[in-house]
C-alpha cells in the first residue's frame, strides 16, 4: 500500500529533488573546468544526469495532492521550480554549445 502523502513527506521529497539538482550543478562546474575530449564526455554525462533529475523533479511536483499542499509546501514548490528552470536553462545552453553556458554558476548557487 502506498504511503499517504503528507505535507512533511512532500517537503522531504522536494528537498531531495533540489539536492539532486544541486549535484548536477556541481557537475556543470566540473565540465567548465575540464578540457578537450574529457570535457565533451563529461558534458554528456552531466547533461544526462541533469535531464533525469529534472524529469524526476517535475514528476514529484505533479504527484503532490491538494491535501498535502500547505502554504509551506507551495512556497517550497515555487523554490524548487525556480531552481529547476535555472538548471534547464543551463542544460539548454550546454546543448547549444553556448560559450557562456557555464559562467556564473557560483553566483546562481548563492540565491
Amino acid at each position: 500500500m502506498a504511503q499517504k502523502m503528507t505535507p512533511g513527506l512532500a517537503l522531504r521529497q522536494l528537498q531531495q529533488a533540489q539536492q539532486a539538482m544541486r549535484k548536477v550543478r556541481k557537475g556543470l562546474v566540473l565540465v567548465r573546468e575540464a578540457e578537450g575530449e574529457a570535457r565533451a564526455e563529461l558534458a554528456q554525462k552531466v547533461l544526462k544526469a541533469g535531464w533525469e533529475s529534472l524529469t524526476r523533479t517535475y514528476r514529484e511536483l505533479g504527484e503532490i495532492p491538494l491535501e498535502a499542499a500547505t502554504e509551506e509546501v507551495m512556497a517550497r514548490q515555487l523554490s524548487v521550480q525556480r531552481y529547476a528552470t535555472a538548471l534547464l536553462v543551463r542544460l539548454r545552453r550546454l546543448v547549444r554549445n553556448d560559450p557562456g553556458a557555464l559562467d556564473g554558476l557560483e553566483e546562481d548557487e548563492e540565491e
